[in-house]
């Protein structure tokens, strides 16, 4: 044990220190990078700000060169000198202004020790640039008489080519200490200026020069356009250290706390394990579940297709019934087979696959509907008792599936009492905790309520489990609740069950309140009323194609069948007229989704009925056309068809 717990508070001291040294490295780069885009930055706006004076100057003492007082054969030193003081009086960054021969001699200066002073830092290189390419100049700082510091500008006086003098000012060296200040500068930043004679200018002047011990200062250069000078700015090196120094104690001390709490992990270890254990067993459940449930509505899809044509095929039998005695073995067959539908249809709720219609359904309507049925399910021991609240809302879902899931219950409830008892179906607005975890808005809640034998809590916790029954062996599929639940999820709702052994159980179905209006349910349209029309019919499947056809025969239609879509398209072009295209969904080759897009194109007259028996189509299913789900009746497929003429009409 002691060294497994070594080996674990190595495992986890390791991968620290590894990860404090490269964070540190890391938080160097970084720091030394941040450093270095700010230390540009403000080089960039200096060397501008400064550019832009330099040559706001130069173009200023050119404008002073163009003076006439210099166009005579000797200068008109009298009228340049009153020139001079006027342009010193308005323009106040010039420290003084002064004229030379192309030699550099002092011809006229605005300060009495012009000679000494004026041209100090123009060197001899710069005044025979001047002089021989006719360039203005900048020079270096120099200290004037009244101790300022200035440097000048020069620009030359020419006439054919030829310098005969040269105009210069003096600018303060504090006018571009102010522009080096325009970004203020972080504690222990310098920003210099540099000349071709070293570093003139430094701000802030009170700085310290760097101790050559002080490790690797960050400098960045950048060059000034409208002169030979450079802008640098210096960052020492502990701008970028203390935030590392900063960021290693902070490490150090999470180091510290993690070798602490891996020994409160080694402890919790074992229950994590268990927890975890406990997480993969439900999820393979979930996943069981889940394959079952794919497994269970492909199973569902299969017989819808079967049931079709042993529906039609028993309603044709039971019409053309010559006796008595086969009448009650054709209702014998029909009710197997609507047992048969209703199984399908709890497969597919069970499955999350049931397709639901919703709409708005007035609930105290729904149960008056029931009562009847209801009635006939209970046993004479058994009371029932019906409360509606007025503050009610209209229930957003699937009329046929919410009927179906109140007659499960109360099968249910019938079934958990079988000595008698009371049973109370309510409505009313949910109670909000009932609707934890649903979107917000308005609820109602279906309640069937029984005062019968209840569950424990380990059968409460499988109760909505498919195929979980405690029910004998043939007297329950087991896929009630689950039916329930599955058609309360997809309805946007919840099912909530309640129970306590010996004390009766309490189901709820939790349902979003309709946004519209509920309206009765209108009749079905009476098939015999309808005309004789011409109708492809299309399907794959020939016993189903052979069952719908008798059914529209019947009906005094004239029939014409095609296995796919290619058969189909190849009647419709030598026939003269089409009334109605019956087509199932699914094909081998060409759906009839495609099938539909040719006649939209080439017959846009002819109504459309589309049949399916497969709840994933409905993503890809065309607009606007008629639907009919598999398995269906004679009578339903004929209403269906009265509805798609009706659709066409419109």
């Amino acid at each position: 044990m002691r060294r497994s717990l070594a080996l674990l508070v190595l495992a986890g001291v390791i991968p620290i220190v590894a990860l404090g040294g490269t964070f540190g490295a890391l938080t160097l780069r970084s720091e030394r990078e941040a450093v270095a885009a700010r230390g540009r930055t403000d080089a960039n706006l200096a060397a501008a700000l400064v550019s832009q004076t330099l040559r706001s100057n130069v173009a200023a003492v050119q404008m002073v060169a163009q003076s006439p007082a210099l166009d005579g054969a000797a200068p008109d030193l009298p009228r340049f000198a009153t020139l001079a003081h006027r342009i010193l009086v308005n323009q106040r960054d010039w420290h003084a202004i002064a004229l030379a021969d192309a030699e550099g001699h002092v011809l006229f200066s605005t300060v009495s020790a012009g000679a000494a002073v004026t041209l100090a830092g123009l060197d001899s290189a710069a005044l025979r640039r001047l002089r021989d390419k006719g360039e203005p100049q900048i020079g270096t700082f120099s200290h004037a008489g009244d101790g300022q510091r200035v440097f000048p500008v020069a620009a030359p006086v020419g006439r054919a080519g030829q310098v005969r003098y040269v105009v210069a000012a003096l600018v303060p060296a504090a006018r571009l200490e102010r522009l080096l200040r325009v970004e203020p500068l972080a504690p222990g930043w310098t920003a210099s200026i540099i000349t071709a004679a070293g570093p003139d200018l430094l701000v802030p002047r009170e700085a310290a020069p760097l101790i050559h011990t002080d490790p690797r200062p960050v400098e960045l250069w950048m060059p000034v356009s409208a002169a030979r000078w450079s802008i640098r700015i210096t960052a020492p090196a502990q701008a970028f250290l203390v935030p590392v120094r900063r960021a290693v104690l902070l490490l150090l001390a999470a180091a510290a706390l993690c070798i602490l709490l891996l020994g409160l992990l080694a402890r919790l270890l074992a229950v994590e394990l268990r927890q975890v254990r406990s997480r993969d067993a439900s999820e393979l459940q979930r996943q069981r579940m889940e394959t079952l449930g794919r497994l269970t509505g492909g199973v569902a899809h299969d017989f819808n297709n079967l049931l079709t044509p042993i529906m039609i095929s028993l309603e044709q039998l039971r019409r053309h019934a010559a006796d008595a005695a086969a009448t009650r073995h054709v209702d014998v067959a029909m009710a197997g087979a609507e047992r048969a539908r209703l199984l399908v249809s709890r497969l597919l709720a069970f499955s999350r696959q049931q397709q639901l219609s919703p709409e708005p359904v007035e609930l105290a309507a729904l149960l008056d509907g029931l009562m009847d049925l209801i009635e006939k399910s209970l046993t004479p021991a058994i009371t029932m008792t019906v409360a509606v609240a007025p503050e009610r809302c209209a229930a957003e879902a699937d009329r046929g599936q919410l009927e179906l899931a109140i007659l499960n219950l109360v099968i249910n409830a019938r079934d958990a009492m079988p000595d008698g008892g009371e049973l109370r179906l309510s409505v009313a607005r949910a109670d909000p905790r009932h609707t934890e975890g649903l979107p917000a808005g308005a609820y109602v809640a279906i309640t069937v309520s029984d005062t019968g034998s209840g569950m424990d809590a380990a059968t409460m916790a499988r109760a909505v489990d498919p195929f979980f029954t405690t029910k004998p062996i043939g007297k329950g599929t087991g896929l009630g609740l689950s039916m329930v639940d599955g058609f309360a999820s997809q309805s946007g709702g919840a099912f909530v069950l309640e129970s306590e052994a010996g004390r009766g159980t309490s189901a709820r179905i939790v349902l979003p309140c309709s946004a519209r209006q509920a309206v009765a349910t209108p009749l079905a349209a009476a098939a015999a009323g309808t005309s004789a029309l011409t109708i492809l019919l299309v399907d794959d499947d020939l016993r189903v194609r052979r069952a719908t056809a008798e059914v529209l025969a019947e009906a005094g239609h004239a029939v014409v069948e095609a296995a796919d879509v290619d058969e189909a398209l190849a009647l419709l072009s030598t026939r003269e007229a089409v009334d109605v295209v019956v087509t199932d969904f699914i094909m081998p080759g060409r759906s009839g989704a495609e099938l539909i897009e040719q006649l939209r194109a080439g017959w846009p007259r002819t109504a459309v009925l589309m049949v399916t028996g497969h709840v994933e189509d409905d993503g890809v299913l065309p607009d606007g056309v008629e639907l009919l789900r598999k398995p269906y009746r004679g009578a339903t497929l004929l209403a269906a068809v009265e509805q798609a003429m009706r659709q066409r009409a419109r």
